[in-house]
């Protein structure tokens, strides 16, 4: 039997994500989303990946057509939650059917899939309740890094971890040497699922010049080696979208 992964990509702002984190960048000039080129990459490969967009919902506006043509093109849209902040300690629902709506009413496609922010779960730690406000909110499936199991009223596809690292995850896969992160992907249990960041695709990451902290270094570290490892994970393993995957 083949091997099943879903490639998935958080579409989101990654100056708003480090303000929310309290850490304010300069935002360079003209630099524009990068999903059209990533589209086109995606489209160029041989096997015909099919991936998840995890959608921030106020960033949406702002790549809407870039979206669209994602959509068209078959690749599922999935909501990041209507803001890139952490889960509220109240009103959860409201805010999880907030973000799933923001995207249906801008795109006119179905949601189906989460998953939260900071890959979180509410304050209260509880994670059979946080399920379930998933499901209240309209949700099919989550892609997190917690597993209910059976319990769950909705289906779970958590991201790619190995020996206690989530190595599905391009920050991680950017200090591994690739063959590692191949061999973790071929053991998996199926699907197994990788997360990226659009900004991983595009040019509106800063330059070193803006480096003003260890923190900031930290997220640049590396991350040029991000989009080569996903091309040579698609290539070796096809995607398909996590919608497709929990029929």
């Amino acid at each position: 039997m083949s091997k099943v992964v879903c490639m998935t990509v958080d579409v989101e702002d990654f100056y708003d994500g480090m303000a929310a984190l309290g850490h304010d960048v300069a935002r360079p000039v003209g630099a524009p989303p990068g999903l059209v080129s990533l589209l086109d990459r995606l489209e160029a490969q041989p096997t015909n990946p099919k991936v998840t967009l995890f959608v921030v919902g106020n960033y949406a506006p702002a790549v809407r057509d870039d979206l669209a043509a994602f959509a068209a093109a078959g690749h599922e849209i999935a909501s990041h939650g209507p803001d890139h902040g952490r889960l509220p300690s109240g009103g959860l629902v409201e805010w999880l059917r907030k973000g799933r709506q923001l995207l249906e009413d801008l795109l006119g496609v179905p949601v189906q899939g989460f998953r939260s922010p900071r890959f979180d779960i509410p304050g209260d730690g509880s994670l059979v309740r946080y399920r379930n406000e998933l499901a209240e909110a309209g949700y099919r499936y989550v892609s997190d890094a917690s597993r209910l199991g059976a319990r769950s009223p909705i289906r779970e596809v958590p991201v790619l971890s190995w020996r206690g690292l989530r190595v599905g995850g391009g920050s991680y896969q950017r200090l591994l040497p690739f063959v590692a992160v191949a061999a973790a992907t071929q053991s998996a249990a199926q699907p197994a699922v990788l997360y990226y960041h659009s900004y991983d695709f595009d040019g509106t990451l800063p330059g070193l010049d803006a480096v003003r902290s260890p923190m900031l270094a930290r997220q640049l570290l590396g991350r040029g080696r991000i989009a080569p490892i996903a091309w040579r994970l698609t290539e070796r393993f096809g995607s398909e979208t996590c919608n497709h995957v929990t029929r």
